[in-house]
């Protein structure tokens, strides 16, 4: 494992070597330690958690998360969920407790549909661009897909952010092959065309593996439509780290375990912690737009 800096003490992990391919740059992130124990979304599903509509009617902003599992599940920021009345988008990384049902909010990514085409979600094999995922709005996230796909040239019956995924996939591909997840990696610094988008980042190497390439596929969405080299400064980096400052963060309440600080002003994002430990940590640069 190379590492190229260490961020400010507070943060719990180091920053490697970048790797690029066709204008998007990716800074992995390797934790330092971990105690907490928890599966990602995908594992939790086939082991019968379950995803619903919060009744039969349902409701756009909530859905209802049934965990029989005796593990503690996360379910990450802009995981998309696929199925029921209309496709959704998670909203704050959430750590689900074991044995428990609770509700989470979401965002719609589809909506021209409402009506069930099955009773249980499932994940899906992409999460949210960035540019998506940054706004908490859902006129803001309807307006994101809308604009996405009139610039690609993508039609959906049902205005879904799926579809969009779905005519690119050869094109996301190409960035899943050229940036596979290196061994250890439990996050990542994110550049597109030399601009700071994001950073995501789960105390769990092995959670991270199973979420890492729908990450992925997000980030490789907002760089198909720049696609130009453009190298990142080593000074931005280091900027952008040095401003995830705890102590400007506000507490927000989680209807799962643990606790959310959320990043407002020069930053966005929010980080979850649970029993004394960073379980996860989203973090955007400046004002969305």
């Amino acid at each position: 494992m190379k590492t190229l800096s260490n961020p400010p003490q507070s943060l719990p992990f180091e920053l490697g070597e970048p790797r690029s391919f066709a204008g998007l740059t990716i800074f992995p992130l390797y934790p330092q330690s971990s105690s907490v124990e928890y599966l990602g979304l995908d594992e939790a599903v086939a082991r019968g958690l379950q995803i619903l509509e919060v009744d039969e009617e349902g409701v756009v902003e909530e859905l209802q998360v049934k965990n029989a599992l005796d593990e503690l599940v996360l379910i990450y920021e802009g995981e998309e969920l696929v199925g029921a009345k209309q496709n959704r988008i998670v909203e704050w990384t959430t750590l689900v407790e074991a044995q428990s049902k609770l509700t989470i909010p979401v965002h719609c990514v589809e909506r021209g549909r409402w009506a069930y085409r099955a009773r249980r979600f499932a994940p899906a094999t992409h999460a949210a661009a960035p540019e998506f995922r940054r706004h908490k709005g859902q006129a803001e996230v309807w307006a994101e897909v809308s604009a996405k796909s009139a610039r690609l040239g993508i039609a959906s019956p049902t205005d879904a952010q799926a579809d969009v995924y779905s005519a690119r996939a050869r094109s996301l591909d190409e960035y899943v092959e050229s940036l596979s997840r290196v061994g250890g990696q439990s996050g990542a610094l994110v550049a597109v065309a030399g601009e700071l988008v994001c950073l995501d980042f789960v105390s769990r190497p092995d959670v991270f593996a199973g979420l890492y390439r729908k990450l992925l596929r997000g980030y490789a969405l907002q760089a198909v439509e720049r696609p130009i080299e453009q190298p990142l400064r080593r000074r931005v980096v280091e900027r952008f780290l040095g401003e995830i400052d705890r102590s400007k963060a506000q507490m927000a309440r989680t209807p799962g375990a643990g606790s959310i600080l959320q990043y407002g002003g020069a930053l966005r994002g929010a980080e979850l912690s649970a029993f004394g430990e960073l379980v996860a940590l989203t973090v955007y640069p400046g004002e969305a737009p």
